[in-house]
């Protein structure tokens, strides 16, 4: 037997609707295809709702003798017995294992360089050694006594079994037929006719029910929070089914968590939506229409997490996703995204706040909208059709086009808050200054955070195959696929809404507050270019304005009224039709006639 990073973590995907319900795989005989593992949340002792289980199904056909093991991961430690030179290997020398496989697993290397040998299942030799007895031929060993002969405590408890499958009818177990020995004993008969009826034996570890056809259905019950594995094996060909359910529906343990975190973001959202009303309201006659736009991005968000919220819900109840609501959800979350990403652009090359228009620069950032729009429907169909654990470039298909939009958008954004802070360092209007300048702060921060993001869930996607990895982040998986990005967004969004809130001094953002010398800056705003920036003055191209040079704005800058002159000759004085403001020596009144 062995075990590979094979868990069947399944994000809703709506292509195998058949197993929709919970996580869920198929074993088969080949290496490392009887193995599979995934988390599940435990469900409470006597509840009377829906238990936390662990359900295989085995057809019978074809017939086959298979060695059966369902345990939780942390206990893979004491699976197998380890032997070395004829002895039980001591309990300090068995360490926790990276990876489960046949030989030397957790088997720490003694100091003349030999390994122990771990018997994996008990047969005639392991029966000889002493290891295990005749009772228990055929199923898979497990070190349950420490060096003491103590008993030892597991996580949870460890179903192994020997199923006996027959070619018509109901077969057995080696635990049901020691069950049923002991009670044949008891009881001084020797009826053996339990073996061909279709019953259902409670046994400690698990229930299992023979169905008329041979069908053998095994529940293990889930008690205990963890990452459950099944591990078959057998000498010849068999087929199997297996899934896990949790108590809280049919939604896999690992996407559980996304129903609580969209429906928070839902009534985030959606207090922030009412907040933003009731201030705009006090304010209403002095709203911008980029804060009524605001206002309706936060609805749109809102309602967004709703949706996804009750895409979530709907599937954890039912099982079924549909496939029509799927592509709507997704398709929602890209344009969020894209519409997000565009209001930023056109704010930071100044519309609304500097230019009440971009022209065929509009053009382009609806180009680049589309563009993201695109690459985030490819990133969600992957996530949403793509086996989280399955490892290759391929995954790389659905993050590249997405990172390369955004990192065009936040390229534009950069150099646009770059043009349009010296514009407004030329217009002298500190306000508008300083906002773009903390928002110039917000973007970088953001784009480090991304960049990081990106690095770390390729990193995850790769190192997710170890196995010991997955078992120990199973629960956090939602984070990487739809939480980091969504409290990222949450979080700038919440800071960009607080700069802008509507307030009495809405007029700061406007278009016609500029400061000091209203004429001097409307001047150079109708004679420069109102992206140029200092050193290259058609950086971006933003606007399709006449260039000015540099030595012209120079030129026109407002002069320093200690160096200004006042020169009056006569012919400036022949408009006057009296001698009223002169004196007798034709000096101007005020002027110094003293010796």
């Amino acid at each position: 037997m062995k075990l590979r990073s094979l868990a069947a973590l399944q994000l809703g995907s709506i292509l195998w609707a058949a197993f929709a319900s919970a996580e869920s795989g198929y074993l088969a005989h080949g290496d490392g295809e009887g193995f599979k593992c995934a988390g599940v949340y435990g469900s409470s002792k006597g509840s009377d709702e829906r238990q936390s289980m662990v359900e295989i199904e085995i057809p019978p056909v074809p017939p086959a003798d298979i060695s059966i093991l369902v345990f939780s991961y942390p206990d893979s430690r004491w699976i197998g017995i380890p032997v070395k030179e004829g002895k039980k290997l001591p309990d300090d020398q068995v360490a926790m294992p990276d990876e489960y496989n046949n030989s030397g697993r957790g088997i720490k290397d003694s100091e003349d360089g030999s390994r122990a040998q771990r018997f994996m299942v008990c047969s005639n030799e392991t029966i000889t050694m002493g290891l295990c007895t005749e009772a228990d031929s055929g199923r898979p060993l497990i070190n349950d006594h420490d060096d003491k002969g103590t008993p030892r405590s597991f996580e949870s408890i460890i179903y192994s079994d020997y199923i006996m499958l027959q070619r018509s009818g109901p077969g057995y177990t080696r635990l049901e037929y020691n069950e049923w020995s002991a009670k044949l004993n008891d009881s001084d008969t020797k009826d053996d006719s339990w073996k061909s009826k279709s019953r259902i034996s409670m046994l400690d570890s698990a229930t299992l029910q023979w169905l008329a056809d041979g069908t053998l259905k095994i529940k293990y019950i889930v008690r205990r929070t963890g990452f459950y594995c099944v591990d078959a094996a057998s000498k010849g060909d068999f087929t199997a089914s297996v899934r896990w359910v949790n108590s809280h529906g049919l939604l896999p343990g690992s996407e559980y968590p996304k129903i609580f975190i969209y429906f928070s973001l839902m009534l985030a959202y959606a207090f922030i939506a009412v907040a933003w009303g009731f201030m705009s309201w006090k304010v209403w006659s002095e709203i911008l229409p980029v804060q009524n736009q605001l206002f309706g991005l936060i609805c749109l968000l809102a309602v967004d997490m709703g949706m996804n919220f009750g895409f979530w819900k709907h599937y954890n109840t039912t099982g079924s996703p549909s496939t029509v609501f799927s592509i709507f959800t997704l398709v929602i979350d890209a344009g969020r995204n894209s519409l997000s990403f565009f209001m930023l652009l056109v704010v930071s090359l100044g519309w609304g706040v500097v230019r009440p228009s971009l022209g065929k620069i509009m053009i382009r950032c609806i180009l680049l909208a589309m563009l993201h729009f695109s690459a985030g429907c490819l990133y969600g169909a992957g996530i949403l059709f793509r086996d989280p654990q399955e490892s290759g470039p391929l995954g790389l298909v659905y993050v590249i086009p997405l990172s390369l939009s955004m990192t065009l958008f936040y390229v534009w954004i950069l150099s646009a808050i770059i043009n349009t802070t010296h514009l407004l360092i030329e217009r002298q209007q500190s306000y508008k200054l300083a906002m773009y300048n903390n928002l110039w702060r917000l973007l970088l921060v953001c784009l480090v955070l991304l960049f990081v993001f990106f690095v770390l869930n390729i990193l995850h996607t790769i190192f997710y195959s170890n196995i010991s990895i997955a078992a120990r982040s199973w629960k956090w998986l939602w984070f990487w696929t739809d939480g980091w990005l969504n409290f990222e967004y949450f979080t700038a969004l919440c800071i960009i809404l607080y700069w802008w809130r509507p307030t009495s001094q809405n007029y700061r953002y406007s278009l016609e507050e500029l400061a000091g010398d209203e004429d001097e800056a409307l001047e150079r705003e109708q004679t420069t270019g109102a992206h140029d920036s200092f050193d290259n003055p058609r950086m971006g191209e933003n606007l399709e304005l006449e260039d000015m040079p540099a030595s012209s704005i120079k030129d026109r800058r407002v002069p320093n009224t200690s160096d200004v002159q006042f020169v009056i000759n006569e012919d400036d004085l022949e408009f006057t039709s009296d001698n009223s403001d002169i004196d007798d020596n034709d000096n101007p009144v005020g002027s110094s006639n003293h010796a």
